[in-house]
Order: structure tokens, then C-alpha cells, then sequence
């Protein structure tokens, strides 16, 4: 009896230092890389980069804002022109570990994103690790082995920075468990609560999850199939469970729909909407290529936007998982049911319909292959299974299957090498088959390292496990280095210098300029806050850092009435996910508000005012009702836009004639010169229609044109401001052909429009309290004078269902105007107007939510009583 108290506390006291060291391994190894990386608190740099420098750490900046405050706005007007905080929330914020952002100042944000990462990094370690100790009911040290190349895996070391995907992950093995336990002893609870925190946290993971459980219960169906049954025969068994699966799945998806149900309608309003049938081509999405990412380094930053799948999870458990198929050790049933569940992953991602269903059918922009992480965890699961059921103990197994790895990377190289150099002539290369040679012969001396560790590990000794989970960590580090060996890290210190001195310079121009009772917009060119990236950096989400009402954004979340008003009056877009402040005029600035321009230098600051700005919304002809815009046509949309906002068929966007006109192609170098006699007095403006410009140079007789207007999209130039019959003379310099060019410029009838400007200036909205709109952005009140003419409200912010109008403390119906933004009919007088935004689906959602919780209970209570 002795003999056994003393093992029992003996083993108690094994479990208890295992579940230490399940912890604090993945903490000092993530901790050790971040020291490497020398990333903030560990190091000098912080992670601003890709998606986290232009969007990420701006979103974040506005949940500190809002957190701090005690205040939840449900929309903003520091996002372009306006609009919905929802999709924001639901897509990128919704992580409990994002309340870190509340202990650090605005300027200090990124270490505390850096530590949100450290943070999941860590904790998608320790949730593999305990998934594996918990379903194999095993404390053994390799399962923290699985646990590392979990966490620090292909995908996340080449994915990290878009941390809002993270969460899935740490969930993903507690809801594979949770699926067991629903399987195998009818237990829900688990499985519901983590899929349901899945699809909050992050619907879009929640969504590529969702896909993977299907697979999953298709796995655990055909593991548990006995030998002699017939398939057919077996299923009718089977029902039961698949039943039991697709209601608590429901259950968990009603759980979520207090956040999905408004989520998912707030989306409708982006291009995110739109199917594209190109993306449902059958075809393949990789080439044999694929398999470089099966060794250490296949991947690196500067392949970030399109690469093959990131399959690595340290040579350990890819040569484990090719064993687990060769070993005799492991049934036939079984290698069948893990060819199934990793088959369906993989064919998931490599055809193109499935890889876009997985995706939401959206083809992703960039970052490919976002569910890959699920193929690590299978072959994490199914390694460790295998190595639980002794497959190391056949040497000549776990051999052959090194060779097999080894041979299948190099394969994968001599297949980029050759397909690299047969299209070098046409001088075309992707990141996808981009390899660095020497990252081979540093994979196959991981693979030699740790097939020799594998077959000393059949002695058991601690000190074989000890030196087989160094290679691991050494490798799964290395790996992560190279991914982010050429990602241009910014030094924190030079980062809080700079925003700090941006910050200071806002504030000067905003108390010195806006009043409270003024709604303008504000566009900034903050020329040494851009310096601070080694990159180039188009501040399309500043306005959230600085609380200025600009006009840029970009978000997978933006607006489509939004896109298309903006790009279709001149301002420079790249896709439906970005608008940038460059390529305004004359009659965009009135239309939006734009009053302010502010350039701040190294060494100078200079504030513009434009005085024929409107407010946020005034009173104009009827005939803005029916305006539509047409894409590539800005002058026709200008002049149409102010056409009907004075009510007549007057020319006020009008082209020069050009007198001279020269094409010529020199040393591969296309050059293009106008010669124009302006038509009328004021402001000019070139505009090539689906042209990018980062690869044209321009000048205006002879003085060439700042580079701030050579960006990657598409959009309006100043030229001038030319006097009637003035000569003037256009060069274009290009790498590419341009076509047509005659017909690319026009001027503003300035005086005749300054008239119809003058006629709004008494029949603007003046908003009350338009200071507080950044706290408040959803409500808001203001008064407006209409006259017998002009009896249409335009408001400078999109279209959105979600807005509610009361007219002198009665509801009124608000109206799409201007191809795209909000209006409505008023009658003569003077008005009080109060804005508010209601969240669509809220009410819906919650209930479905509330319906979702009692449907939970009463499956409990059932499943109580009918044991």
C-alpha cells in the first residue's frame, strides 16, 4: 500500500513538472526568438510591417480611444469619409488579449501589439501541447515537441503580423478535442463554446474552421470504422453522431450571431460581396514546386503576397508523418482515415474552387493558403500518434522516409530552378517559385541531423529527446528568421520620436483651425512620419492615429459607395480595399469638405486653406438625385456634379485644345508631349484613365512634378492654375505604353463654379458639437436653412441603410445621392436635423443569439434525462 501512495505522488509530482515545463518551454523559446528578431520589449525594433504598419496599428489605436473613453461608436468619420466601425470590430479586434492596448500610450502601441503576438505565439504552443497530452493521455515531452512546431509553424512564421488570425489557432486543438469528446461520449460543451468563441473572436477563421470540422467528423467516421463492416452498413451507425455533430454546430453558430448577423450585413456593403467566376476555374493553384515548403526557409517575406502553401513543421514531424504511412505498426484503417483528413486539406487548398469556397469565395489579395495552418495541425496529430505507437522503433522506416522528405524537397527545387530559368527570357518571376539555392543544403542538414537523433531516440534515453528537441527548436527559430529576414523592421525609439512629433503638429493646426460648431476635413502629407518606414508608406489609416477627418483608407472593410464616389471623381485607388487622399480639385474639395491641407517637412510646416470647402452636408438642386457616375470618365463626373448642383446644363469642366501632339519610344523609354491652349481660367488637371503611375515622370513646361503624385494607383494630377488662351506644354515620361494621350486633361471654369458655391455657403449644415463626432461618430445634430430651389440635403459621408434621419423630431427618409452618398428632400425653412446610426442585424442577431442559448439548455436537460 505504501509502495503505491509513494508512486501515485510520484507521479503526481511528474505531472505537475510536466505541466511546468509545458509552459515554460514555449515561453522562453518564443521569448528567446523575439530577442533574436530583436523585437520591443526584447529588442530595439518593433513589428510595423505589411498589413500592420498600414492598418492594423491604426484600427488598434481606435479601440484604445474607445476603450479609454468608455465608449463603443458604431461608426466613424476618421475612416475615409465615414463609416461603419462593425466589420472593423468583427474582422480585426474582437480578441480578449487586445485589452493589453489600454496600459500603453498611443506611441508605445506597437510593443504592445509585439506582446499580443508574443503572447499567441505562446499560447498556440501550450494549446497543441495539451491537446496532445489530453487526447493521447500521455505526459510525454514530445508531445511539447508538437506543441513548438505548432506555434511556430510555416504559417505563423509567415503570417504572424496578421494577428487577428492567431486566436483560431490557439482555439483550434481545444475544439478538435471538444469534437472528440461530442464523438465519443455525446459531451457538447467543449466543442460549442470554442467554436462559438471561434467565430466571435474572428468570423473569417470561424468560417475556414467551420470546414475543417466537417473533414474532421468525416476522420473520426472513418477511424472508428471496424475492419470486417462494410462501409454502407457502418454509416447506418453513424447517423446518430452526425446528427448530434450538425445540431451543436448550429447551436454554435447561433451563439455568434449577436456578432455575425451584423457583421455579415455590414459586409454586404464592401466589394468583399462580389463573385468573381474567374475564381472558380478548375485548375490547380500550385505546381510540383510546393514541395520547398515541406523543408526549413521554403518561404520568405519578400514572398509574402503569393507563395506556395507553408507546410513547414520542422523535419521531426514531417519525417514522423511520412512514417506514420510506411510503418506496419499502424492499421490500415487508420492510415486511411489520416490520408483523409490530410488529403482533403490538401486538395482543399491546391484546386481553385475549393481553395476560394475555403476562402469565403473570395480569392485572397495576397497572403494565400490562409488555412494551411490546418494541415500542420493534422500532421502534427497523426506524427505524434505514430510516434506514441513506436514507428521510431524501425530504423529502416524512419530512413526511407527522410529520403522520401529529401527527395521530394529537391525535387520541388530542381522544379523552381528549371520553370525559373525557362521564363527568365520574358523576364517573368513570381515569389511562388522564387527559392534561394543555399536554403536546400541547409534543409537537408536538418533532415540528416534529426533522422540520425530519431534512431539514437529508440534507446529512450532523455538525453536522445534532450538533443532531438534542440534540432526541432534551433530549425523551427532558423525558420522563422528567414521568413523575416528581409521584412523591414522599424527601430520602436526612432518610431516614438517621430509619432510623438507628427502628434504635436496635428494638435497645433486643429486648435488653431477648427471650431466646434465646423464639420471640415483635413489631408495631411506628413512627410518625415512616412520617412520613418524603410518603405514606402501611404498613411491610408492616419487619420485614426491623429484624429484628423481625412480620406484615405484601407481595409478589407471598405465601403463600396465609398470606392466608387472617390475613384470615380479623381482620387487615386489601387483596388476596392484602398482610396488614397491623392488627386483631388477644386470640386472635390467643395463636395467633401476638404478645407485643410497640411505638408509637414523635416524642417518646415505649411498649412492650406481652400475656401470654397462645404461643411459636412448642404443644400442643392434636386437634379443631385439623379446624378450617376461612370468609372474612367472623372472630368464627365465632375462637370456632371456640379451641373447638378447648380441645376442647369452649363460646361464647367472643360478641355484645352491641343495644339501639339508628339509620340516617341527611345531606348525602350516612352516619352509623350501635349502642347495646350487653356479654354478657360483656372485650375487644370491631368488624369490617365487605368494607369498606374509609379512608373510615369511628368513635367509641366519643363518643371518636373513632385513625386508624392507617382503612387501605385490611378488618379488625378494638378497641372496648374492657367490663365484662358495660356500655352502650355505636358512631357510624360514612361517605361510602358500609355496609348491615346490627346484627350487626358481639362480645366475648371473657376468663376463660373465659384458662383455656384457661393449659392450653398447659407444653406450649409452646421453640426452641433462637431468636435466631440470623434467619440460619437454614430449620433449627431444640426441645423440647416433650405430655400424655394435648392431643396436636397447632400452629406459628404456613403449611403448606408444603417442611418436614421429625424427632420424636426420626426423620421425622414434619407436618399442615395451622387452616385453614392446620403441625401434627402427637405421642404423650405430651417431645420433640425439629428443622425443616427442604427447597427443592422443587431436586434436580429441577439435574438437569434438568445434563441441559440435556450436551444443549448434544452439539449442539455435532454441529453441529461435520456443517458
Amino acid at each position: 500500500m505504501g509502495k503505491i501512495i509513494m508512486l501515485s505522488m510520484s507521479q503526481t509530482k511528474r505531472h505537475r513538472l510536466y505541466a511546468v515545463l509545458l509552459i515554460l518551454i514555449p515561453l522562453l523559446t518564443v521569448t528567446l526568438l523575439f530577442m533574436i528578431v530583436g523585437v520591443a520589449p526584447f529588442g530595439p525594433k518593433n513589428l510595423l510591417i505589411s498589413d500592420l504598419s498600414t492598418q492594423y496599428l491604426q484600427f488598434f489605436a481606435e479601440l484604445r480611444r474607445q476603450l479609454l473613453n468608455l465608449s463603443f461608436s458604431s461608426y466613424s468619420f476618421l475612416i475615409s469619409i465615414g463609416d461603419s466601425l462593425i466589420p472593423i470590430y468583427a474582422y480585426y479586434l474582437l480578441s480578449p488579449l487586445n485589452l493589453i492596448v489600454v496600459f500603453f500610450s498611443p506611441a508605445k502601441l506597437p510593443i504592445a501589439i509585439d506582446l499580443i503576438i508574443w503572447a499567441k505565439m505562446i499560447l498556440c504552443c501550450i494549446s497543441m501541447s495539451s491537446f496532445l497530452t489530453l487526447k493521447y493521455r500521455r505526459y510525454d515531452f514530445m508531445a511539447i515537441c508538437g506543441g513548438l512546431a505548432y506555434g511556430l509553424c510555416g504559417f505563423v512564421s509567415m503570417y504572424f503580423y496578421d494577428l487577428m488570425w492567431l486566436d483560431a489557432l490557439i482555439i483550434l486543438p481545444m475544439l478538435v478535442y471538444g469534437l472528440e469528446k461530442l464523438y465519443n461520449q455525446n459531451k457538447m460543451s467543449l466543442y460549442v463554446l470554442c467554436l462559438a468563441f471561434t467565430i466571435v473572436t474572428n468570423y473569417y477563421m470561424g468560417y475556414v474552421i467551420c470546414g475543417f470540422c466537417l473533414i474532421y467528423m468525416a476522420y473520426l467516421i472513418k477511424k472508428n470504422q471496424p475492419q470486417n463492416v462494410a462501409f454502407n452498413k457502418y454509416m447506418q451507425t453513424q447517423w446518430g453522431r452526425v446528427g448530434r455533430f450538425l445540431w451543436y454546430s448550429l447551436i454554435s453558430g447561433m451563439l455568434a450571431a449577436v456578432v455575425l448577423v451584423p457583421t455579415a450585413i455590414a459586409m454586404m456593403a464592401t466589394g468583399k460581396k462580389d463573385i468573381h467566376l474567374k475564381n472558380f476555374l478548375v485548375k490547380g493553384t500550385f505546381g510540383p514546386s510546393f514541395t520547398v515548403n515541406l523543408g526549413f526557409g521554403g518561404n520568405d517575406f519578400a514572398g509574402r503576397l503569393v507563395h506556395n502553401p507553408s507546410l513547414f513543421t520542422g523535419s521531426l514531424f514531417i519525417i514522423m508523418g511520412i512514417a506514420y504511412f510506411f510503418s506496419k505498426r499502424i492499421k490500415n484503417r487508420d492510415k486511411q482515415a489520416s490520408a483523409v483528413l490530410l488529403g482533403s486539406i490538401f486538395f482543399g487548398m491546391w484546386l481553385l474552387p475549393l481553395n476560394t469556397m475555403w476562402h469565403m469565395f473570395q480569392k485572397p489579395a495576397g497572403f494565400p493558403f490562409r488555412m494551411v495552418f490546418l494541415f500542420s495541425f493534422a500532421l502534427i496529430m497523426i506524427a505524434y500518434e505514430g510516434y506514441l505507437k513506436g514507428i521510431f522503433a524501425d530504423s529502416r522506416v524512419v530512413i526511407w522516409s527522410a529520403v522520401s522528405l529529401g527527395g521530394a524537397i529537391s525535387i520541388g527545387y530542381i522544379w523552381a530552378n528549371l520553370f525559373s530559368e525557362k521564363m527568365r527570357p520574358f523576364q517573368f518571376k513570381t515569389p511562388q517559385l522564387f527559392v534561394h539555392n543555399f536554403i536546400y543544403f541547409l534543409a537537408m542538414g536538418f533532415i540528416i541531423l534529426t533522422t540520425i537523433a530519431i534512431i539514437s531516440l529508440t534507446n529512450r534515453e532523455l538525453s536522445s529527446k534532450v538533443i532531438l528537441t534542440g534540432i526541432l527548436t534551433f530549425e523551427l527559430l532558423m525558420n522563422f528568421f528567414v521568413a523575416t529576414m528581409d521584412a523591414p523592421f522599424i527601430n520602436q525609439q526612432r518610431f516614438e520620436r517621430g509619432y510623438n512629433q507628427s502628434e504635436q503638429a496635428v494638435k497645433q493646426v486643429d486648435r488653431l483651425n477648427f471650431t466646434k460648431d465646423k464639420f471640415y476635413r483635413l489631408l495631411i502629407l506628413d512627410t518625415p512620419y512616412r520617412n520613418i518606414y524603410p518603405v514606402p508608406y501611404s498613411a491610408y489609416n492616419d487619420s485614426l492615429l491623429f484624429e484628423n477627418h481625412g480620406i484615405s483608407s484601407y481595409s478589407s472593410t471598405l465601403n463600396s459607395h465609398t470606392h466608387s464616389v472617390l475613384a470615380d471623381l479623381g482620387f487615386s485607388s489601387r483596388n476596392i480595399r484602398r482610396i488614397d487622399m491623392l488627386g483631388g480639385s477644386v470640386i472635390a474639395n467643395h463636395l467633401l469638405g476638404i478645407k485643410y491641407y497640411y505638408m509637414i517637412g523635416k524642417h518646415t510646416r505649411r498649412l492650406s486653406i481652400r475656401q470654397n470647402a462645404a461643411q459636412l452636408g448642404f443644400m442643392t438642386n434636386n437634379q443631385i438625385q439623379h446624378v450617376q457616375f461612370h468609372r474612367n470618365h472623372v472630368f464627365d463626373n465632375l462637370n456632371r456634379l456640379v451641373q447638378a448642383e447648380a441645376g442647369n446644363s452649363r460646361q464647367y469642366v472643360i478641355a484645352p485644345t491641343v495644339s501639339r501632339y508628339s509620340e516617341r519610344m527611345t531606348r525602350g523609354v516612352y516619352h509623350y508631349k501635349l502642347q495646350l491652349r487653356a479654354n478657360t481660367t483656372g485650375p487644370h488637371y491631368l488624369y490617365l484613365p487605368k494607369i498606374r503611375l509609379y512608373h510615369v515622370s511628368m513635367w509641366v513646361n519643363g518643371a518636373k512634378l513632385s513625386q508624392t503624385y507617382s503612387g501605385l494607383g490611378t488618379e488625378m494630377i494638378p497641372i496648374g492654375y492657367l490663365q484662358k488662351h495660356q500655352m502650355t506644354t505636358v512631357h510624360l515620361q514612361s517605361t510602358k505604353k500609355l496609348g491615346s494621350m490627346p484627350n487626358v486633361t481639362a480645366g475648371v471654369n473657376l468663376p463660373a463654379f465659384e458662383r455656384v458655391v457661393a449659392q450653398s455657403k447659407d444653406h450649409q449644415f452646421n453640426m452641433r458639437a462637431a468636435d466631440d463626432i470623434n467619440e460619437h461618430g454614430a449620433h449627431f445634430r444640426g441645423t440647416v436653412n433650405v430655400d424655394q430651389q435648392d431643396r436636397t440635403l447632400l452629406m459628404s459621408f456613403p449611403y448606408d441603410k444603417g442611418w436614421q434621419l429625424h427632420v424636426d423630431g420626426r423620421p425622414h427618409r434619407l436618399i442615395k445621392v451622387a452616385g453614392g452618398l446620403t441625401g434627402a428632400q427637405l421642404t423650405p425653412g430651417k431645420h433640425q436635423l439629428a443622425f443616427n446610426y442604427h447597427i443592422r442585424g443587431l436586434l436580429s442577431g441577439a435574438i437569434i443569439s438568445a434563441f441559440g442559448l435556450v436551444l443549448l439548455g434544452i439539449s442539455m436537460v435532454w441529453r441529461k434525462h435520456h443517458r
